[in-house]
């Protein structure tokens, strides 16, 4: 992706690229993704955008879905149950990289934040060598669901400036 160059006086926005999550809300056909999902990441997430809504304007949300690829947090989805495998993730590659250039294209980043495990990264394996000059964090490699937890909370504190 090329890089892009915001005009003077522009805030910065930064993109969060969060993981799906196995606990769903289930009762509602048609929901948007980011009130869908109900798994930790996602109350840290909820929380902070309550507590921070000039922020959270600066914020755009992308989930990484075993069943939908990268979608933005608004899109409706409905209630599913797909797992993240080695293989999925190796079918979503293609998806999920059209759907960054897209997105990258309409929006100048300062900072891209991946929550996600390891074999959901794989799914974004072709998509982050585009982001040259972009910075992309992640939570350590190798890090357990409560040191990712903690990252993404520390990164979404950051962003409270």
């Amino acid at each position: 992706m090329p890089s892009c160059v915001l005009p003077p006086g522009t805030p910065p926005r930064r993109l969060l690229i969060i993981a799906c999550t196995a606990t769903k809300r289930p009762d509602v056909p048609l929901l948007p993704a980011y009130h869908r999902y109900l798994g930790t990441s996602f109350r840290i997430l909820h929380r902070w955008i309550d507590d921070h809504p000039g922020a959270a304007a600066l914020l755009d949300v992308f989930i990484l879905s075993a069943e939908f690829g990268l979608i933005p947090a608004i899109q409706p989805i409905p209630d599913y149950d797909r797992r993240m495998t080695i293989e999925r993730a190796s079918a979503l590659r293609g998806q999920v990289c059209a759907a960054l250039q897209q997105r990258c294209a309409l929006r100048c980043y300062a900072e891209v934040f991946i929550s996600a495990s390891a074999v959901y990264r794989l799914a974004l394996t072709d998509a982050l060598p585009h982001f040259d000059t972009t910075p992309v964090l992640t939570a350590p490699a190798g890090a357990g669901i409560g040191r990712q937890l903690a990252a993404l909370k520390q990164w979404l504190s950051s962003t409270s400036g």
